[in-house]
């Protein structure tokens, strides 16, 4: 995030914005924003793993002795422990970052409108 912060603060206030850097600026951004969504994907599909491994676990219950697999469903829910926490993580942190890639486009101004205005207002002198 810091090198697009730094592209934003080399436009000078005092001058026209370049056209091409503020595209290819918002366009980091957008291509920021779909590597979050991606990621947030993976994490929700990572989610559905320890799930779906309770789903089996309990289902097939009846089959077997819990004292005689006791070292295996230990194993299991450890696995499974530890693919909720990776999940979580993954879903949490692309969610911050989502949220954070949305301020700092609110923040500098960088949509569709903004543009228009902005070189209206340059052009129209």
């Amino acid at each position: 995030m810091t090198d697009i912060q730094d592209k934003i603060e080399m436009q000078l206030p005092g001058q026209p914005p370049n056209l091409r850097t503020t595209l290819a600026i918002i366009r980091t951004i957008e291509a920021e924003k779909r590597t979050y969504l991606a990621e947030l994907r993976t994490g929700i599909g990572i989610l559905t793993i320890p799930l779906s491994l309770m789903t089996i676990l309990i289902a097939t219950s009846n089959y077997y002795d819990v004292n005689a697999v006791l070292s295996f469903i230990i194993a299991l829910v450890i696995g499974i422990t530890a693919l909720g926490i990776v999940g979580g993580y993954l879903v949490f942190m692309s969610l911050v970052r989502i949220k954070r890639s949305e301020r700092l486009r609110k923040e500098t101004c960088l949509d569709t409108e903004c543009i228009i205005r902005d070189y209206a207002a340059v052009n129209s002198d």
